[in-house]
């Protein structure tokens, strides 16, 4: 497969972007796109104003209430729905052939047009409440909320609030937040939308043109550069949650490195080597061999629009194992570490890491979610054409001099959360 010439980008309107893919699926069509605009655009004073925005867009507009919308949708099979990530507002869909120009229709009352009902926001408050003072049991999430918070200090793009302070944000949210956050934030200006399937592009971009023809522009600030990450040190955070069967840790630190710079791809695959997936090192040693868990990975991320970000591994442990598991996973990791990857290790992942990419390209979700991620980053298209030839140029005495250039095994953070024995 070759992006270049599968995918035909075009910019109908300024500001807008679209990518078009024509694909053997018959009859149906899968739409998904983003504009800036995620939480860390949110209103200063209120870091959830994007979330909650996001989430009311299918609650109502100024031309259907939240039931007609249901019902329209619901009535030719087709979905759509959104959600904010940390720099975007993402919208999906999923329709017939025979339905494309109605559902573009329908994503741009949605996003141009919605009204923020007070009582609607009540419910969406409450039940987003609910969910947070749930997850105040949950120790792989409580854990990794205090891995992050220790990392990076508080002005960081990748800092994450505690819950008692999301809590407490969401309380504060109002719907007259929500229409001037998206009075300013919503509009043209970096919106991206990607669709494959049996699609024609003529007809999908004489429905953009009618939609979205004579949106305003958007008016936010550009974020500016990232700040460093705390210094790094060796610290231990541990906190209780009394009755679990379960204790979680996450052991990491920054890496001052970005996805666009030369040593962030030598240091994924390193990183997917120790603890990838299942046939990683930690999941062969520590739970396979040891059987001291039923998870365990090594992960990096963050690192994205020239952040600098983390890497991380983690692991789930009885807590009256705790202990034993963090000083095995720490072995696996020192020895990895010093002696670094072999070339057995490195031709395997090369294999599994290309047909993971490939096999992501099979369904019309998949081959528009790289397509989308792709413009997000300001890439060209010929970037994913080149990831293979990328991955397989991958040599292994460059990925253990990364590993020992930016890893240093005295300073990793240790975040546990659980029940202490």
């Amino acid at each position: 497969m070759k992006f270049k010439k599968l995918v035909t980008l075009e910019k109908p309107i300024q500001g807008l972007t679209s990518y078009v893919v024509p694909t053997k699926v018959k009859d149906v069509v899968t739409i998904s796109g983003s504009m800036l605009g995620g939480t860390l655009y949110s209103d200063k004073e209120n870091p959830k104003t994007s979330s909650l925005a996001s989430a009311m867009l299918d609650k109502g507009t100024q031309k259907n209430s939240k039931s007609d919308l249901s019902y329209k949708l619901e009535s030719i099979g087709a979905e759509i729905s959104f959600i904010s990530s940390s720099r975007h507002i993402n919208f999906t869909a999923y329709c017939l052939k025979s339905d494309l120009d109605l559902v573009i229709e329908l994503i741009a009352e949605q996003l141009r047009y919605p009204i923020f009902a007070q009582d609607e926001l009540a419910l969406l408050k409450k039940r987003m409440i609910g969910n947070l003072e749930i997850s105040k049991d949950d120790t792989k999430k409580q854990s990794l909320i205090n891995f992050i918070r220790k990392v990076y200090p508080e002005n960081h793009f990748n800092y994450r609030p505690s819950i008692e302070e999301s809590i407490h944000s969401i309380r504060l949210v109002n719907s007259n937040d929500l229409k001037s956050f998206h009075e300013k934030t919503f509009g043209l200006g970096s919106l991206n939308i990607a669709a494959a399937g049996d699609i024609s592009n003529a007809q999908f971009q004489d429905s953009i043109q009618k939609y979205f023809g004579n949106w305003n522009t958007q008016n936010i600030n550009t974020l500016g550069t990232t700040i460093p990450a705390n210094k790094r040190t060796q610290i231990t955070e541990n906190m209780n949650i009394d009755d679990k069967t379960s204790s979680d840790v996450y052991i990491g630190q920054s890496v001052n490195v970005t996805e666009d710079g030369d040593d962030y791809r030598k240091l994924m695959m390193g990183i997917y080597i120790l603890g990838g997936n299942f046939s990683a090192r930690l999941m062969q040693s520590v739970r396979d061999e040891q059987g001291l868990t039923y998870g365990i990975g090594s992960t990096i991320t963050g690192c994205g629009y020239g952040m600098n970000g983390h890497w991380h591994t983690w692991g789930t442990f009885s807590p009256n194992l705790v202990d034993k598991g963090i000083n095995s996973t720490l072995n696996v990791i020192d020895k990895w570490f010093n002696e670094g990857i072999t070339e057995k290790e490195l031709a395997a992942k090369k294999t599994t890491l290309i047909g993971s990419f490939k096999v992501s390209l099979d369904t019309t979700g998949g081959l528009i979610d790289k397509i989308l991620t792709n413009a997000e980053k300001g890439r060209d298209i010929t970037y994913l054409d080149d990831y293979t030839n990328k991955i397989n140029d991958l040599n292994k005495d460059e990925i253990n001099s990364a590993i020992k250039q930016h890893l240093d095994p005295k300073t990793f953070v240790t975040s546990i959360a659980g029940t202490i024995i």
